[in-house]
């Protein structure tokens, strides 16, 4: 080899390298989709590192990592998911960063939500959109609201079940379902020009979403630097107020 030619081998040696530590890589629970836009801006511009975010929801970003998905970072709606990996040796002891809030919520002007989730038996209510509870936390949260409340039953035949709380968005912003259970985050999108109608879920119903966050072993291994950067700023002041600004609750 001529000097000359490892001398440019050396450059991309050094500019693959930089563009490695310069870079972090996110799997974002759906529900997280627009407080992460946010929370991203905020890390970038402050610390001078670039993110990359994949969201889905819980369980499949589990299964995405479980196969190898190169992540360093995994922020799950719920603990659950984390625990699992944290058990399998691929991700460090998870931690809670925020407790979410499930809402109804319908942009339809003749639905009314006077009667709690008790309106959902409202004749006028056809369509009734929640995640997938066996891989979306607030999916699970949706259908153990409904069983507590002892209206599953009654309602099954209109319960229209979306992959994640993103597609239950869609559902509900696209008025392909009357109404349906999502994370109380979404009416903070900077995106929504309808804000429509909600109500809260009762707390009582449904077991409190802690949303856990856990170091990959990606991370560990291979980008360690940039990772902790990012997993330290999600406990930072700044971050607390941007999730409080999303509706999430941040007090331990």
């Amino acid at each position: 080899m001529t000097k000359a030619s490892f001398f440019f081998l050396l450059l991309a040696i050094i500019s693959c390298s930089s563009k490695q530590e310069s870079k972090v890589t996110l799997a974002v629970a759906a529900n997280m989709q627009h407080a992460m836009e946010s929370l991203i801006n905020e890390f970038e511009s402050t610390y001078n590192i670039k993110v990359e975010a994949s969201s889905s929801s819980s369980g499949i970003l589990t299964t995405q990592i479980r196969q190898g998905a190169p992540f360093d970072i995994f922020l799950s709606a719920d603990l659950n998911h984390p625990n699992l990996l944290y058990a399998e040796g691929l991700a460090s002891s998870p931690e809670v960063y925020a407790k979410g809030k499930l809402i109804l919520w319908t942009v339809k002007n003749d639905i009314t939500l006077d009667l709690g989730i008790n309106s959902l038996l409202d004749s006028g209510i056809k369509k009734i959109a929640l995640a997938n509870a066996e891989t979306a936390p607030y999916g699970f949260a949706a259908a153990q609201s409904l069983e507590v409340s002892g209206l599953k039953e009654r309602l099954n035949t209109k319960l229209i079940i979306g992959e994640s709380i993103s597609q239950v968005n869609q559902y509900i912003q696209s008025e392909n379902v009357d109404i349906g259970f999502t994370s109380q985050s979404v009416l903070y999108s900077t995106y929504l020009s309808y804000p429509g109608t909600w109500i809260p879920v009762p707390d009582t119903l449904y077991s409190p979403i802690r949303q856990g966050i856990v170091l990959l072993n990606h991370g560990k291994k291979e980008n360690l630097s940039n990772s902790k950067q990012f997993y330290k700023f999600m406990f930072s002041e700044r971050a607390k107020e941007i999730l409080s600004n999303y509706g999430y609750n941040v007090s331990q």
